[in-house]
């Protein structure tokens, strides 16, 4: 049962992954319509079945998020499910990223399910689902946030060219899941044998983060290094990250060249970060925000420790937070 999306807010069959619309029953979050990539990837399913019933009949299981599958509303933004449906015994299941994005209200919307990198489902059991589900939460929340702000301006507007960025941001979930879990796995997943620009790393990065009103300089000339060019973008994405969540939406960061070692630095005018916890902000799950996850400059140590770098933090000259990346292969 495909629809065209008439009677929502927009047509589900712009989407490449599978998606289900839901609506609200009486209480009872039911299926509305599913698009062709649903019925290719699960089968088809008749309108106003509950939701449970969808889960039953695909043979789809929940290894991380709520236990209960009905709970599909706006808190079931870390949600990572199973299915084997239509696969051998001898292949690995499927495994999905579910999302959940309410349209009318709390209880009405779409259930997007975008797939995960066979790799990435893999390493999710070796490094253990409660770390995934930290990762999730607070990495993919900004492209997610992009995702939604596409979403409401394509049902205000009707204009199709939203569903593009919103494309553009799950594919971008996608691939920060799969650099994580694959951070995870060894050293072989680095590739630093690139000469990058690092001025257009730090560009790009700032350009994939909500900044709000926060600025960045850029003290030159930057050099020029060799890196894994994705993996640098992931770490300066962290940074900028951390410098906003921690400093304040109008916070101040700084990127230069380090004069007195092969490196370049990192640094905001925010709050910075007490000498006394500067030894743990790397540690994985540390984090000096209550509502932080303490995985974003744990990565970023990652990154640096696969690249054979070293990096420190310290105080900035404006008494914000500071970064020093060395040991690194100029130009």
């Amino acid at each position: 049962m495909t629809a065209n999306g008439a009677t929502g807010s927009f047509a589900i069959e712009e989407w490449p992954d599978p998606v289900c619309r839901l609506s609200d029953d009486d209480g009872t979050q039911v299926v509305q319509a599913v698009n062709e990539a649903f019925e290719r990837t699960f089968g088809s399913i008749e309108p106003g079945e509950p939701v449970t019933t969808l889960f039953e009949t695909f043979d789809l299981s929940v290894v991380l998020g709520p236990e209960d599958p009905t709970v599909v509303g706006t808190e079931a933004d870390k949600i990572i499910a199973e299915s084997n449906r239509g696969r051998s015994e001898r292949e690995p299941d499927t495994r999905y990223l579910l999302r959940a994005v309410p349209e009318n209200g709390d209880t009405d919307g779409v259930l997007l399910f975008t797939p995960l990198p066979e790799e990435a489902a893999r390493e999710a059991d070796e490094i253990g689902l409660d770390h995934v589900a930290s990762v999730i939460s607070h990495d993919l929340r900004n492209p997610l946030d992009v995702a939604k702000a596409h979403l409401r301006a394509a049902r205000e507007t009707g204009e199709a060219d939203h569903f593009e960025h919103v494309a553009d941001a799950h594919e971008r979930m996608e691939r920060i899941v799969e650099d994580v879990l694959t951070l995870a796995s060894g050293s072989d997943v680095i590739q630093p044998d690139e000469m990058v620009e690092l001025s257009g790393v730090v560009e790009n990065a700032w350009t994939n983060v909500d900044t709000d009103d926060a600025d960045i300089v850029l003290k030159g000339p930057l050099p020029s290094i060799i890196a894994d060019p994705d993996r640098l973008g992931r770490l300066f994405e962290n940074l900028f990250r951390n410098s906003i969540q921690h400093g304040g939406s109008a916070v101040t960061v700084t990127v230069g060249p380090l004069e007195s070692a092969k490196g370049f630095y990192v640094a905001d005018d925010g709050q910075g970060i007490p000498s006394a916890q500067q030894a743990r902000v790397f540690d994985p799950g540390f984090s000096t925000d209550d509502h932080g996850t303490g995985l974003g400059l744990s990565i970023v140590a990652r990154v640096v420790d696969l690249h054979g770098w070293s990096v420190t933090v310290t105080e900035s000259a404006n008494g914000g937070a500071r970064f020093e990346v060395t040991g690194i292969e100029t130009s």
